[in-house]
């Protein structure tokens, strides 16, 4: 049996999907980086932010699917926000590695500051969640069917 590290690990915790910036600058490439670590570990499933951009079809119910969304941000324009706010995700973590010390132009990559960015998605990741998952779409439909059930059940 092999028990190389090759592949990510799996674990029973929700569904966690994270995109990432990945833009041209020094701080682009560390969110990249981050988010292919916390993939990597099993932390959180990485996906495409450009096919979010897209709109391609597989990719969207990916997103749609996940319990929760972590986007990493390399610089303060948020570009990979605006992409999933663009495409109807209103809820998600958002991890701007701006705030933690990360600087457009300036800031080279490095594993430290890669080992840097994967500490606070994490403990974005491991903080409790109390609201609605993102996905809510459903719940027009769910409430239709509850006011059907209750007057066809009223004498």
């Amino acid at each position: 049996m092999n028990d190389s590290d090759s592949t990510p690990k799996t674990s029973s915790k929700p569904t966690s999907v994270v995109y990432a910036c990945s833009g041209c600058s020094d701080a682009g490439e560390i969110a990249d980086r981050v988010a292919r670590q916390l993939n990597h570990d099993g932390t959180a499933k990485m996906s495409c932010l450009a096919g979010i951009g897209g709109r391609v079809k597989s990719l969207l119910a990916t997103a749609e699917r996940a319990e929760r969304i972590l986007v990493v941000d390399g610089c303060p324009l948020n570009c990979a926000a605006h992409t999933l706010k663009l495409a109807g995700f209103q809820k998600f973590e958002h991890l701007e590695l701006h705030k933690i010390g990360i600087r457009k132009g300036s800031t080279p990559v490095t594993n430290e500051r890669i080992a840097e960015g994967v500490s606070a998605a994490r403990k974005i990741l491991s903080e409790v969640v109390d609201e609605p998952p993102h996905n809510v779409e459903y719940l027009p439909s769910l409430y239709s069917a509850i006011v059907e059930l209750t007057n066809a059940a009223k004498p």
